[in-house]
């Protein structure tokens, strides 16, 4: 059944491609537009607040999600009984004002009704930010470079009526999330997080208890397996250094982590795995690859929030760095002490420090964002900085907060200063994402089988000449051809790799599955 389902998966992954439509992806409307969504919340509980906050230590004491019903509109589109409820841990229960951050779900009390096809989303509060753009700009990085995070846009918040202050938009992660990104959604999705712990350390443990304290099932709750987290944790603790690399690629697609890895210090995004707090993140098992694949959850601490050490410190972590005990992220302090996955890692932070994290990149992505939401930032009374601090920040630091462009310039500086030590300058950029299925501007092209254990074929309509490209998940340039339509991959490991095809200004991308 596994088998067939996966075929009638891709069938209908590749009819949506056809005649180059591509494909349609829940919530492009809300997270890829550059404007800002109004969101009216309108209570009709006159104790709505009281409810929402008693809820919320409720469901903190007993691990349980209790929403209240209201009438949410967004952008002149009304959705009856959307379920509201508070959400979050330091921003909830440490932001010095009511501007909580929110979950609202669309189908909790009406089943099937959504929003841009989302079932629901999270409104994060910016908390500790002065520059409201922290967050918005590690996971539009994230995105761009095609790791697997959530998406995020702004909105202005008002709740029956009052302007509650400009929140960040998140997707969820969620089935929905699982299926745009990886065609199939019916595996098991692990969130690395338990309350309010910080311990899914990817230990392995004989017992159950560990894991159930620290992990969180998100799917597949009835069936509760977990013997493939649990063989998992087992491959990266209990294998000799000789069988890691091979006994870890087995169960995982690892480049998944190390892309997100390399971000994670590069941004200096320090409330995640490697680093301070062992949490905020989800580890899928993907069913048509069979490995888990990592997901970055919470980006609010991007570019130096929250960690302690001057702002000098800050900016001049070592890329090698990796917070101690070591032996509580088992995954990184086993890669750094294999050659390959420390090569690996080291070329992902290359490729970004040279082509993607640099003051002529990102300032002007600031720049937009500041002209963008100025207006709104200024008019949020509830908001923790004043509208000086948020000028100011985006430039230089404010008191123990590292200013946005100052903390690019430096960190660049020090990243790029450190790589050239240790042999690695002008790595290329990697070009080939993960999460992207397809993208097209070419029409009437097919690629299959897809998967393939030996060779795919290229069927174009159009008598052009075109230039096929096979990269792997690094970006490396494995074959390149002109005009062959047949390329020879039995030659390659197992995995997952990106075939660009150009033919005049057009171009296409598809990921192709060696089996």
């Amino acid at each position: 059944m596994k088998i067939i389902a996966f075929l009638f998966a891709l069938f209908l992954f590749a009819a949506s491609n056809l005649n180059g439509q591509s494909q349609s992806t829940a919530g492009d409307d809300l997270f890829n537009a550059d404007i800002i969504y109004t969101i009216d919340i309108n209570f009709s509980q006159a104790n709505y607040w009281t409810q929402l906050q008693n809820n919320k230590s409720f469901d903190d004491a007993n691990d349980t999600s209790t929403y209240i019903p209201a009438t949410v509109i967004i952008n002149g589109i009304s959705l009856d009984s959307v379920g509201i409820q508070f959400k979050g841990n330091s921003s909830y229960y440490n932001y010095p004002s009511n501007k909580k951050p929110f979950t609202l779900s669309f189908n909790e009390y009406l089943p099937g009704q959504e929003y841009d096809n989302l079932k629901s989303i999270n409104l994060n509060n910016l908390y500790q930010d002065p520059t409201f753009m922290r967050e918005k700009l590690f996971l539009d990085f994230l995105n761009e470079k095609g790791l697997y995070a959530p998406r995020a846009n702004y909105a202005r918040l008002y709740i029956n009526g009052s302007y509650w202050g400009l929140y960040l938009m998140v997707e969820r992660v969620n089935k929905t999330f699982l299926k745009d990104r990886f065609i199939l959604n019916t595996g098991n999705l692990f969130k690395g997080d338990r309350g309010t712990s910080a311990c899914a350390y990817l230990t392995y443990y004989t017992g159950m208890t560990n894991y159930y304290n620290c992990y969180e099932l998100k799917t597949n709750e009835t069936a509760n397996d977990w013997s493939d987290l649990i063989d998992l944790t087992y491959q990266i603790n209990n294998t000799t250094n000789a069988q890691f690399r091979d006994s870890v690629e087995a169960v995982m697609n690892t480049n998944s982590f190390i892309g997100a890895w390399a971000a994670y210090n590069l941004f200096i995004d320090f409330d995640s795995y490697p680093y301070r707090f062992v949490h905020n993140y989800y580890l899928y098992h993907n069913p048509i690859t069979n490995k888990f694949e990592w997901i970055v959850w919470d980006a609010s601490t991007a570019f130096g929030l929250d960690v302690p050490g001057t702002i000098s410190q800050i900016e001049n972590t070592s890329v090698l760095y990796l917070e101690s005990p070591q032996s509580n992220r088992p995954l990184c302090q086993r890669m750094l002490a294999d050659n390959i996955y420390k090569d690996s890692y080291l070329k992902y932070v290359c490729s970004f420090a040279n082509n993607d994290f640099l003051p002529s990149v990102l300032n002007p992505k600031i720049d937009s964002l500041y002209n963008r939401i100025k207006f709104y930032v200024y008019a949020d009374a509830m908001k923790m900085y004043s509208n000086t601090d948020f000028d100011n920040n985006i430039n230089a630091p404010n008191g123990s907060i590292p200013g946005l462009k100052s903390f690019i310039a430096n960190r660049s500086t020090s990243v790029l200063n450190e790589l050239a030590s240790l042999g690695y300058t002008g790595c290329p950029q990697i070009i080939a994402g993960i999460s992207k299925n397809n993208s097209s501007d070419i029409q009437n092209i097919t690629i299959f089988p897809n998967p393939s254990a030996n060779e795919i074929t290229i069927n174009l309509e159009s008598p052009k000449q075109f230039e096929a490209a096979l990269y792997n998940a690094l970006g490396e340039l494995l074959i390149k051809v002109m005009d062959q339509k047949q390329i020879n991959i039995s030659g390659l490991p197992s995995g997952i790799y990106y075939l660009n095809i150009k033919q005049g200004d057009n171009f296409y991308s598809q990921k192709i599955i060696r089996e």
